[in-house]
């Protein structure tokens, strides 16, 4: 969210109000059908109210893709001290929601566009991820091993597979897809 300026203090519902909206909205319409106006009518607030949160669209779009309900898991400080079991949970749990899948269809689809958003998203999303994974299979690989090179593999299979073979993507099935690729490239816990 934008810095915010000294005044009346925010209304925690106003701010849930229209993460919510534009979450929904996102999923729904993509960036390019979504606006500030309907995310402001489908929370109940006034443009103004959005725009003194969120200068754009996209701010608001990296800030709903960052609500903890949506990512607790995968957490970058989580991520750094819990068991590598646990993280490959996370992912498995979050790219087994529809709704997840459906706002990574979006983000992805709306980058051919609009590369500033894929930029933005790896920055604020994938790139803390991507540095604490390294340490949390690292252990599972033998030293030399190139981990950026393992991680574009794995997620690029977890990707692939969430996006183009939804009906095989339970919780439980993704976490055994994961494993099953992590041991293909040589990773042994």
């Amino acid at each position: 969210m934008a810095e915010r300026s000294a005044g009346r203090p925010r209304d925690p519902e106003a701010d849930n109000a229209i993460l919510t909206a534009a979450f929904e909205l996102f999923l729904e319409r993509g960036l390019d059908g979504t606006s500030i106006e309907q995310v402001a009518k489908r929370a109940g607030v006034t443009r103004a109210t959005v725009y003194r949160r969120f200068a754009t669209k996209e701010e608001l779009l990296f800030s709903v893709i960052e609500l903890p309900r949506t990512v607790a898991a995968l957490d970058p400080g989580r991520m750094a001290v819990a068991p590598p079991e646990e993280t490959l949970k996370g992912w498995a749990a979050l790219m087994s929601t529809p709704q997840s899948v459906q706002l990574l269809r979006r983000i992805v689809g709306a980058s051919a566009d609009n590369f500033e958003l894929m930029r933005r998203y790896w920055e604020l999303f994938i790139a803390p991820r991507r540095t604490v994974l390294y340490d949390v299979i690292r252990p599972g690989f033998p030293p030399g091993t190139d981990l950026s090179l393992v991680v574009d593999m794995v997620g690029g299979a977890l990707f692939y597979r969430t996006l183009t073979r939804p009906e095989h993507n339970t919780e439980e099935e993704l976490e055994t897809y994961l494993l099953k690729v992590l041991h293909q490239v040589g990773y042994r816990p």
